[in-house]
């Protein structure tokens, strides 16, 4: 897909306790962020009609449509997919997923960080994901996080500073006040390369089951805890 100069990106991001959605194109942006913990059905559709409002614009002239896909909370990531599939589709415009973890790296990079910095969230009550530049998402188990880094420079958002330091959390939460702008231009990267996702097959990425879940290729049944 082209998305020529002036065509609106509508983009959600869920995967933090911040709800997040931008509207803007190549020239301005239009931004709603509110932090709700896990409260983000409450505040989602609000937000959207929020942006639309102050941009003076509708859904019908929304080009495109982009989703955070985390890692992330688990039920975040569902309100924010489920919400941008059911808009996708209603509008008949493409919708792309966007790593949330990139989208905090970019704009982390933008406000001085190193290029090679590592994201650190949470995943439910202890283990954490860590998201590094060009490899999958680990999903670290408690107490393990310390010796996965090493000396690596992180960021970490929704954690408390006492675990990777202020300074880790400082650059994780400048990358998510800057996160906006980084999701809609990753965006209209990807709308430019791909055109757009299957909308049907687009799903939360790296989320950690609750435990006592696995996740077969089959189905989804209750197993003992492996971790």
């Amino acid at each position: 897909m082209t998305l020529g100069p002036g065509r609106l990106i509508l983009a959600i991001d869920t995967a933090t306790r911040v709800s997040l959605v931008v509207l803007g194109d190549d020239r301005a942006a239009t931004t709603s962020r509110r932090e709700v913990q896990h409260r983000h059905g409450s505040h989602l559709l609000e937000q959207i009609d929020e942006v639309l409002d102050r941009a003076a614009v509708s859904l019908d002239d929304v080009a495109a449509l982009a989703v955070g896909t985390g890692p992330g909370s688990f039920t975040g990531l569902r309100v924010g997919l489920a919400t941008a599939k059911t808009m996708a589709y209603a509008r008949r415009v493409p919708l792309v997923g966007v790593m949330s973890s990139l989208a905090l790296r970019r704009a982390a990079v933008a406000a001085g960080a190193p290029e090679g910095i590592a994201v650190v969230l949470p995943a439910g009550a202890r283990d954490h994901y860590l998201a590094r530049p060009g490899a999958d998402v680990q999903l670290v188990a408690p107490g393990d996080l310390l010796e996965a880094i090493g000396r690596e420079a992180v960021l970490t958002v929704d954690m408390q500073p006492d675990l990777l330091g202020a300074e880790a959390a400082r650059i994780g939460a400048a990358a998510l006040d800057d996160m906006g702008e980084a999701l809609l231009s990753i965006a209209r990267e990807r709308l430019q390369t791909v055109g757009g996702d299957d909308v049907a097959s687009l799903v939360p990425a790296y989320v950690a089951l609750p435990r006592g879940v696995r996740q077969a290729a089959e189905d989804l049944g209750w197993s003992p805890d492996l971790r």
